[in-house]
């Protein structure tokens, strides 16, 4: 018997094109675009700042951050507030939009399969995989937080 784990437990987001698949730790809470305070000079994929806990957290479009495409918020579109991975954010904390709630999965070898690349995925997107008949990306939660903390640092709040 190996000592690696023989399920992991992760969480599929639901994007407006994509679904991102997380591990189910990085996931903190799920909240409502209530409060949302859009950034002036921001880009586009920066959806503003969510007061949360006492913090200001940073909202991130994932779909117009990787350079797609992405309509309007919708009612069923929430944040999915992520663990911070590094010290980049003071808040510990950010948020990617979501339609829905994330769904929680149960993964082991036999459900989790690589899935081939797409032209337009970068430096954003560590791998695509398939969840059983599901496509879903592994984004690079480091890159994405490096992406936020320029803009915190460039735009005046």
């Amino acid at each position: 018997m190996s000592g690696a784990p023989q399920q992991l437990y992760a969480v599929l987001v639901a994007l407006q094109s994509d679904t991102l698949l997380l591990p189910n730790l990085a996931v903190a809470e799920v909240v409502s675009l209530d409060g949302l305070r859009l950034l002036s000079g921001s880009p586009p994929w920066f959806a503003g700042l969510l007061p949360w806990q006492g913090r200001e957290l940073p909202i991130a479009r994932f779909e117009l951050l990787n350079n797609g495409a992405a309509e309007p918020p919708s009612r069923r579109t929430r944040i999915a507030v992520i663990n911070s991975v590094s010290s980049r954010l003071s808040a510990g904390r950010y948020g990617i939009l979501t339609e829905g709630y994330p769904h929680l999965v149960t993964l082991n070898r036999s459900a989790l399969r690589p899935a081939e690349s797409r032209p337009q995925d970068g430096e954003l997107i560590l791998s695509r995989v398939r969840v059983a008949s599901q496509e879903a990306l592994i984004p690079n939660l480091e890159r994405i937080e490096i992406e936020m903390a320029g803009v915190l640092s460039a735009v005046p709040a």
